[in-house]
């Protein structure tokens, strides 16, 4: 056992005060003031206070028993004597009490058996008897009187722990019991069980009622020869009764547990007795006081102390376990985003130059030169007239026209070379060349871009995640408790509660309606929505709730291929990034059949992956559009693009060379339009990006260039929308193509295609 130290000072002198008072109740725990405060001789010293100053305590404690002879006194100077002297020697030796001291015991037991045995029992039967419960009381006080200065208030306690501290309350109630009386102890008893109560606010107050009534029951059973239990029960009836009431406040549940406590004591003779006719009033008094006291008590103190006690008594470890494996997942996110930045580092330092333009065209015009002006005849009379520079402007218009002919020739050239159609072929030959190393340089830098922008990219998600993971999870006890009565109020056996501020985590033993339990949820945490619900067992289930978010979503779609075409070029998606956002896109691959369609589609494939990823939006229109231009043929493609937040409505609106778009609301209509190019067609991508605030009963509609030119304006397709109401995204979708097909004569002239959504309040629906 660990050892504490008390210096000099008002504390110290209070503790030593209850203790000595505690040994003065304990000597009144049979009639002969046997002495069981000899177990707090033990454990005072076994938990580090002064050996001898616990010794003289309990020899003046056991005065009281001159009363009955000096031989009593003669057992309590013998034990303190030689128990303090054991112990004494062991504080100067700095070794601590371990076993050994159930051997040091028996020598004061011994004691203890002789002169009770032969000159106050005349019975060492009796003595035996007597001697060994004050022997096991020693180690249970020792226990108890531990556990109250070194882990009570601390952290919580054990069974065994709780079992050895109502065995010693127990004991020092019955010496308390039996010194102050009937009315006394009733008060002091119905009192403490109030303030447990208060403590408590739960089903543990019944077990401490219990704990109070024993002494009482021993006592009363002692003295009558037969087994009295009512004691117990009427304390057990007023802790039930005060938690039936302790919602309602103090006041009523201190009400309650007074006129139970009357209700019992003159419905039962066997509670009160033969009561004298002058101690009715005393008799009233016995509920009356402590519950008045306890009514009047400062509330925010019993709930700042309730509090307290909740927190030693809840699980700590599966909270502390969860923030740290996030703090561990978190530290190798952020090794992991590093890496990624280093990848980006690497790209970024191992970038080769770009090619240098006038050393190829030297070399181009050396290698003409070699190949065809070397050996020619005339190549003297050539350097005379200066042909050297016009041969130089020849190659360089090729490099920029990318091939040659006569009309490219400088006219110098043109009136002196004698080979021309040679000097143009082989020029030919090697502008193809220069041509097919250049898209190679150009494509391996497009490549090594790109992936350096990847690695950037992912390094920045990764960050991003370490720092949400490293956050601890916040966690409310508060809350969980009154999940757990919620629960219990409807039925729903629950064995273990996580409240955060993202959701509610449950898992609950049977098969229950969802409902239920959703309403249960929705008491400590609103508004909720069930988001997974897994089996952990035959008939056991894991719930979990998040938060349900303000809106939700419609959505229609309608689609027409151009009239004599396989396939439309037009792809359209809505995907669920997570639950409370979703992506709404639309593709126009330029042109239509499979090749149009495959280009959207991809388009439209890489767009859903990269939102699912959480991409940043910039980083996403760049790659994709990188990635279209890396095609052999000439590939673009039109998109709309809109993700919309199901907790405040906010869309972010991205619109690439797309038409017109639109947001229907009850009043009015916007028009969305873009300025920006096709993805795929310079390296480069400024899409037109707007932030729209959607609110219920908002649609939100795009279309491709098929409906946009089967109208003819804006404003057409403005009026025509104006005239349907209300907006069931279906229906405005397929009345949207249908009236494009109508206008133009019932065949499409280009792929046709219209997606809608629209957000509607869920406190509405």
């Amino acid at each position: 056992m660990h050892k504490i130290r008390f210096g000099y000072g008002y504390a110290a002198a209070l503790i030593y005060a209850a203790l000595a008072a505690a040994m003065f109740l304990f000597n009144f725990t049979m009639d002969r003031f046997e002495p069981f405060s000899l177990a707090l001789l033990c454990a005072m010293p076994a938990c580090g206070l002064d050996p001898l100053l616990s010794a003289l305590l309990f020899t003046a404690a056991g005065a009281v028993s001159l009363t009955a002879g000096w031989i009593p006194f003669l057992v309590y100077a013998g034990a303190g004597l030689y128990l303090g002297g054991v112990f004494f020697i062991y504080a100067r030796a700095k070794r601590q009490m371990r076993a050994e001291l159930a051997l040091w015991l028996l020598p004061a037991a011994a004691l203890f058996v002789w002169l009770f045995g032969k000159y106050v029992y005349a019975d060492y039967i009796r003595a035996l008897w007597a001697g060994g419960a004050i022997y096991i009381l020693c180690f249970i006080v020792t226990g108890a009187l531990g556990c109250l200065f070194f882990r009570a208030g601390r952290c919580r306690l054990t069974a065994e722990e709780l079992i050895f501290c109502a065995a010693a309350a127990a004991a020092a109630g019955i010496g308390f019991y039996k010194l102050a009386g009937e009315y006394v102890y009733g008060a002091a008893a119905l009192l403490v069980l109030l303030f447990c109560l208060g403590l408590a606010q739960n089903a543990n107050a019944v077990v401490c009622a219990l704990v109070i009534a024993l002494p009482e029951a021993i006592v009363k059973s002692a003295s009558s020869g037969s087994l009295q239990l009512f004691p117990l029960a009427a304390h057990a009836l007023c802790a039930a009764a005060g938690l039936a009431f302790w919602r309602a406040g103090k006041f009523p549940a201190s009400l309650a547990v007074f006129l139970t406590a009357v209700l019992l004591r003159y419905a039962a003779s066997g509670y009160a007795g033969a009561l004298p006719e002058d101690g009715f009033w005393l008799s009233l008094l016995v509920p009356l006081l402590p519950c008045m006291v306890f009514a009047l008590a400062p509330e925010k103190k019993l709930q700042q102390w309730s509090r307290t006690l909740k927190k030693y008594g809840e699980k700590q470890l599966t909270r502390l376990a969860i923030n740290g494996e996030r703090a561990l997942t978190a530290e190798r996110l952020f090794e992991m985003a590093d890496v990624f930045r280093e990848i980006e580092n690497a790209f970024a330092a191992l970038e080769t130059e770009a090619e240098d333009r006038d050393g190829a065209l030297k070399a181009m015009e050396d290698g003409l030169y070699d190949a065809i002006c070397k050996e020619c005849e005339n190549r003297e009379n050539c350097a005379e007239h200066g042909v050297g520079a016009s041969l130089s402007k020849l190659v360089a218009v090729g490099a920029g026209k990318g091939k040659v002919n006569l009309i490219d020739m400088p006219s110098l050239l043109s009136a002196e070379c004698v080979n021309p159609s040679g000097i143009l072929f082989y020029l030919n030959k090697l502008l193809a060349e220069y041509r097919r190393h250049a898209i190679d340089m150009e494509n391996a830098a497009l490549g090594r871009k790109l992936l350096q922008d990847q690695a950037g990219c992912v390094g920045e998600m990764l960050k991003t995640l370490a720092v949400e993971q490293s956050r601890p999870l916040g966690t409310s006890p508060e809350k969980e408790r009154e999940l757990f009565s919620s629960l219990a109020k409807a039925g729903v056996v629950c064995q273990e509660a996580m409240v955060t501020e993202k959701g509610v985590s449950l898992t609950a033993a049977g098969k229950y309606d969802t409902a239920t339990i959703l309403r249960a949820v929705e008491g400590v945490f609103s508004p909720a929505v069930l988001s997974k619900k897994r089996a952990l067992a035959a008939d056991k289930y894991c719930y979990e709730f998040k938060k349900r978010p303000r809106y939700d979503a419609a959505f229609g779609a309608a689609s027409v291929k151009k009239e004599g075409e396989s396939a439309s070029g037009d792809t359209h998606s809505v995907l669920k990034i997570d639950e409370r956002t979703f992506l709404m896109a639309l593709s126009d691959g330029m042109g239509s059949g499979e090749y149009a369609r495959t280009v959207s589609e991809t388009t439209i494939s890489l767009l859903e992956s990269f939102y699912r990823a959480k991409l940043p939006p910039e980083r996403i229109l760049e790659t994709v559009n990188r990635l279209l231009s890396f095609n052999k043929e000439e590939s673009f493609a039109c998109a709309d693009i809109a993700a919309v937040d199901l907790d405040d409505g906010f869309a972010d609106i991205v619109k690439i060379g797309s038409p017109l778009g639109f947001i229907l609301s009850k009043n009015e209509i916007e028009i969305l339009g873009s300025e920006s190019l096709p993805l795929g067609i310079l390296d480069g991508v400024r899409p037109t990006t707007l932030r729209k605030q959607l609110g219920d009963g908002d649609t939100l509609l795009f279309i491709s260039d098929g409906v946009t030119d089967a109208f003819g304006s804006s404003a057409d397709i403005a009026e025509f929308l104006q005239g349907l109401s209300p907006h069931n995204p279906q229906s405005l979708a397929d009345a949207a193509v249908q009236e494009g097909l109508r206008r133009q004569g019932g065949a499409a002239r280009d792929d046709m295609t219209a997606v809608a959504a629209r957000l509607f309040s869920r406190e509405t629906a």
